[in-house]
């Protein structure tokens, strides 16, 4: 069957919203958190929705045997306290759950999915702008880019490496 990755495969994809539907990142995520293939998904979250179904996507992803992480935003204006509580329902679930990096305010939209195929390991990235806030996504006219393109997917992967070890600052 056809499926987004087999599509972002082929062909880079570029959603824009509000003309796309959102649920299409959603519809995505949840693929990709129960594709046996699947074995890592990181992700960035700023504002994220109340009720957020990318949270319960990830926590699914979780539970399915996926190395899951999220980088929470803490410095999110109005949004802090939701992003905490988020944060302890990730953790419960056995997300690895990074609380944003001193000094800065982490404002990217960036997801990074690893699936074993062929016994190759391949990268999908998804860099956006905007939130990945299914709420809002009809209001602002956000993009977000779905690409398999090695080069890109590896800078993504430097970005998240950082966000785990702060002090390794990668070259782009």
């Amino acid at each position: 069957g056809q499926t987004y990755l087999n599509s972002i495969s082929k062909s880079d994809i570029l959603f824009h919203f509000p003309y796309h539907s959102f649920f299409h990142f959603i519809d995505l995520l949840r693929e990709v958190s129960i594709d046996p293939k699947v074995t890592e998904i990181k992700m960035t979250g700023y504002r994220l929705a109340r009720n957020s179904h990318i949270i319960n996507a990830l926590i699914n992803a979780a539970r399915n045997g996926k190395k899951v992480t999220m980088v929470l935003e803490l410095q999110a204006r109005f949004n802090e306290q939701d992003n905490i509580q988020y944060g302890n329902m990730l953790d419960k679930e056995n997300v690895k759950v990074i609380l944003g990096v001193p000094g800065l305010k982490v404002h990217s939209k960036l997801c990074l999915i690893t699936r074993k195929e062929n016994k190759e390991i391949k990268k999908y990235a998804l860099v956006g702008t905007g939130n990945f806030n299914e709420s809002t996504a009809k209001v602002f006219s956000d993009q977000l880019l779905c690409t398999a393109d090695p080069n890109i997917a590896r800078e993504v992967a430097v970005v998240f490496e950082f966000f785990e070890r702060n002090y390794k600052i990668g070259r782009f």
